[in-house]
């Protein structure tokens, strides 16, 4: 099962579950500015009708090849994936037309730039590829318009409010964005690949959040003139199905983690083809957020994954990654639940159901159930990954890269309702830690004599638990596990004041406005500020010099300290941005300490 932190039961009750390495389970109330749809594990969810305008184009035409992605073994370098001959093709490069190693992409062409959406990068994932590592895109011969994103991977439309979730999505999703200039003579640009988040259950890289695109890569890759690609993935049990007869016909010979399949096969595609739109396969920064800051890690730790970029960046993410037995008792539950546990062929059987039938056990991220935040992740299946990855980080036994991770002030501020949490019951879950470890967090957690005041205690509490002394932890691991330098980042920046559904503070998933540039599009413009605007600019910065060179320092910005784990320096992300030097020390000593205790450490 998860690694629950020890205030166990009664924080599942709240609708919020501790995790002792960071990523949360509960329930999202409504809201603007502030609301992203960030979902239990904090990622954004897509908004009702983002579906409308994906790509009713990406319907592949390409055929699959036969071969599937060979053993991961195999795959331990970019120059040696086991990828198809590239094919030939009669189109000439032309402004917006790039020629990949599959075929011609035409884009669409804005001033200096261009974006080039719905991109296979692997084949459709149906038939006899469902429950498969991705195979490699059968060749075209025109230029292949990718004008318009592709469909979200096949997913419940988790709304907040709505009574049932109609399902949404394709499994024809493997399709990734691209945002490059037009002119790629020169020195090659950086690279920024972004892994969105969802609870590996939900999310799309085409997210809609208050009529913006959360993740439009035009801003960053126009301001800082890098490259930037952003990427769909399977997601729940098409993307992390655990079962022994679905490992019977893989030829890993081990099941689950085809979503982090994906993800290397779509870095895999950056090496082979980013050159050709200007990009730099050798400076190719991967960063995530929540659930995409989880596999962040779960690439840094892989050793199927080395060679495929040079910088990690995680934001708010932690492991929760699980034993292959756990993962198929968890399948196991899945198949009995679908009435396929006792069919003779259970691989037939999931074949023979309907997509609404495959998707019906999948719980809701904003219900605080624990079958998507338990059911649907990576698996340490002993080719991908080998161990715990926080294990493998704190030995060296990873992919050694320049490191960044970091966590918000008030991760968890979105998933407490106001009225959804008392005194009593701040006491009553601090209590299952036993001493002394009730009395430490009562003195640093007060939960006062109102709701009120219980409820900004409990925010403080589920946020230094899951994801602040999270990274903390991260970081330490880094530092000590290798010799190329690590940076720990707090974002305290507040929403914006316009739509923020009142006081939420800097909640999960906030700082994607801000790396992305969204918060200045919001109701026209106007709910930026010159502090959000001066974030943008930061935050931009500090991103793509940290891809650019594996320092994000420069630019005459505020010098980020590089981190050390005696003095825990960080840096403060807000609109005047400040180093520092130990966050919530004391809270995450005795976190820290509960979570050795739990694990009889």
């Amino acid at each position: 099962m998860r690694r629950w932190g020890v205030v166990g039961a009664a924080v599942v009750a709240f609708g919020v579950a501790a995790c002792s390495d960071g990523g949360t389970a509960g329930s999202v109330d409504a809201g603007a500015v502030a609301d992203t749809g960030a979902d239990a594990e904090g990622d954004a969810v897509p908004d009702a009708g983002a579906e409308d305008d994906a790509d009713a184009d990406a319907e592949s035409d390409a055929e699959s090849d036969a071969d599937a992605v060979s053993d991961a073994d195999a795959v331990s370098d970019a120059d040696t994936a086991p990828d198809a001959v590239a094919c030939t093709s009669s189109v000439t490069p032309s402004r917006g037309v790039v020629i990949t190693d599959r075929g011609a992409v035409a884009g669409v062409v804005s001033g200096e730039r261009a974006a080039f959406l719905g991109v296979p990068y692997a084949a459709p994932p149906v038939g006899d590829l469902r429950f498969m590592p991705p195979a490699d895109v059968a060749c075209w011969d025109d230029a292949r318009p990718a004008t318009a994103f592709a469909a979200p991977c096949i997913q419940k439309d988790f709304q907040q409010g709505s009574a049932e979730a109609d399902v949404v999505g394709a499994e024809d999703c493997l399709y990734l964005n691209v945002w490059a200039p037009i002119a790629t003579s020169g020195t090659p640009r950086p690279v920024l690949v972004f892994i969105h988040g969802g609870g590996h259950v939900s999310g799309t890289s085409s997210q809609v959040t208050l009529n913006q695109r959360l993740y439009d890569g035009a801003d960053l890759g126009t301001r800082e003139d890098v490259v930037v690609v952003t990427l769909d993935y399977r997601l729940g049990p098409f993307g992390f199905l655990a079962h022994p007869a679905l490992a019977a016909r893989d030829p890993r010979g081990v099941s689950g983690n085809y979503g982090l399949l994906d993800q290397m096969a779509a870095l895999r595609w950056v090496q082979r083809n980013i050159a050709a739109f200007g990009g730099d396969p050798a400076r190719v920064m991967v960063f995530g957020e929540s659930a995409g800051a989880v596999d962040t890690l779960m690439l840094l730790t892989s050793p199927a994954a080395a060679g495929l970029f040079q910088r990690a960046l995680m934001q708010s993410g932690g492991d929760q990654s699980a034993p292959l037995a756990t993962r198929e008792e968890q399948g196991q539950a899945y198949l009995d639940t679908v009435g396929c546990g006792g069919a003779a062929d259970a691989v037939a059987c999931l074949a023979d159901l309907s997509l609404d039938d495959l998707l019906a056990p999948v719980v809701s991220p904003f219900s605080g159930g624990l079958l998507s935040a338990d059911g649907w992740g990576p698996t340490i299946d002993g080719q991908l990954l080998l161990e715990r990855p926080a294990d493998a980080l704190a030995a060296g036994r990873h992919n050694h890269v320049p490191f960044v991770v970091g966590a918000n002030a008030d991760e968890t501020a979105k998933s407490v309702p106001p009225g959804s949490v008392t005194p009593a019951k701040v006491r009553l879950a601090f209590a299952n830690a036993g001493e002394p470890f009730t009395s430490e967090l009562l003195a640093l957690y007060p939960p006062g004599t109102t709701n009120a005041e219980a409820r900004a205690a409990w925010i403080q509490a589920t946020t230094d638990a899951q994801f602040v002394c999270g990274a903390r932890r991260l970081a330490r691991a880094a530092d000590a596990g290798q010799d190329e330098p690590v940076w720990r980042y707090f974002f305290t920046q507040p929403p914006p004041s316009i739509g923020a559904g009142g006081e939420t503070g800097a909640f999960h998933g906030l700082e994607l406005f801000y790396v992305f540039g969204a918060v200045e599009h919001l109701f026209g413009g106007a709910a930026a500020d010159d502090g959000d605007r001066a974030v943008v600019a930061a935050m931009m910065g500090y991103w793509a010099r940290f891809a650019a060179a594996g320092d994000p320092n420069g630019g005459g910005a505020v010098a980020w300290p590089e981190y050390a784990a005696g003095a825990d320096p960080y840096l403060e992300i807000a609109a005047e941005p400040v180093a520092g030097a130990g966050v919530r020390t004391d809270a995450c000593d005795v976190w820290d300490a509960i979570a050795a205790a739990a694990a009889g450490r």
